[in-house]
Protein backbone atom coordinates (compact mmCIF):
# COMPACT_ATOMS: atom_id res chain seq x y z
CA UNK A 1 0.00 0.00 0.00
CA UNK A 2 1.50 3.22 -0.85
CA UNK A 3 1.99 6.11 1.23
CA UNK A 4 -0.76 8.09 -0.47
CA UNK A 5 -3.36 5.57 0.22
CA UNK A 6 -2.56 5.76 3.66
CA UNK A 7 -2.22 9.78 3.91
CA UNK A 8 -5.58 10.32 2.56
CA UNK A 9 -7.23 8.89 5.60
CA UNK A 10 -4.82 10.26 8.37
CA UNK A 11 -5.51 13.59 6.65
CA UNK A 12 -9.33 12.86 6.91
CA UNK A 13 -9.11 12.64 10.48
CA UNK A 14 -6.61 15.58 11.05
CA UNK A 15 -9.37 17.78 9.67
CA UNK A 16 -11.90 16.24 11.06
CA UNK A 17 -10.22 17.19 14.78
CA UNK A 18 -9.39 20.40 14.17
CA UNK A 19 -12.80 21.24 12.82
CA UNK A 20 -14.08 20.04 15.98
CA UNK A 21 -11.97 21.59 18.26
CA UNK A 22 -12.29 24.85 16.22
CA UNK A 23 -16.54 24.60 16.75
CA UNK A 24 -15.53 23.96 20.22
CA UNK A 25 -13.60 27.01 20.87
CA UNK A 26 -16.11 28.52 18.48
CA UNK A 27 -19.37 27.06 20.57
CA UNK A 28 -18.75 29.11 23.39
CA UNK A 29 -20.21 32.33 22.82
CA UNK A 30 -19.56 34.06 25.73
CA UNK A 31 -18.54 37.78 25.40
CA UNK A 32 -14.52 38.90 25.40
CA UNK A 33 -15.36 41.21 28.23
CA UNK A 34 -17.45 38.99 30.69
CA UNK A 35 -14.07 36.41 30.47
CA UNK A 36 -12.22 36.04 34.02
CA UNK A 37 -8.65 36.61 33.20
CA UNK A 38 -8.61 32.88 34.06
CA UNK A 39 -10.99 32.02 31.21
CA UNK A 40 -9.42 34.17 28.41
CA UNK A 41 -5.94 32.35 29.53
CA UNK A 42 -7.62 28.83 28.32
CA UNK A 43 -9.42 30.50 25.52
CA UNK A 44 -5.98 31.61 24.06
CA UNK A 45 -4.23 28.38 24.84
CA UNK A 46 -7.00 26.27 23.11
CA UNK A 47 -7.38 28.38 20.18
CA UNK A 48 -3.18 28.23 19.75
CA UNK A 49 -3.52 24.58 20.34
CA UNK A 50 -6.30 24.30 17.21
CA UNK A 51 -3.62 26.99 14.97
CA UNK A 52 -0.37 24.91 15.60
CA UNK A 53 -2.63 21.05 15.12
CA UNK A 54 -4.07 22.70 12.04
CA UNK A 55 -0.40 23.47 10.77
CA UNK A 56 0.92 20.24 11.76
CA UNK A 57 -1.76 19.13 9.35
CA UNK A 58 -1.11 20.91 6.70
CA UNK A 59 2.54 20.07 6.67
CA UNK A 60 1.65 16.51 7.12
CA UNK A 61 -0.72 16.86 4.32
CA UNK A 62 2.00 18.26 2.06
CA UNK A 63 4.66 15.88 2.82
CA UNK A 64 2.87 12.65 2.08
CA UNK A 65 1.78 14.20 -1.21
CA UNK A 66 4.97 15.51 -2.04
CA UNK A 67 7.09 12.02 -1.22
Amino acid sequence: MSDFVVGIPIGIAIGIAIGISIGIEIGKQKPWSELTEEEKKIRKSGIGAGIVILLLGVIVFLWLFFT
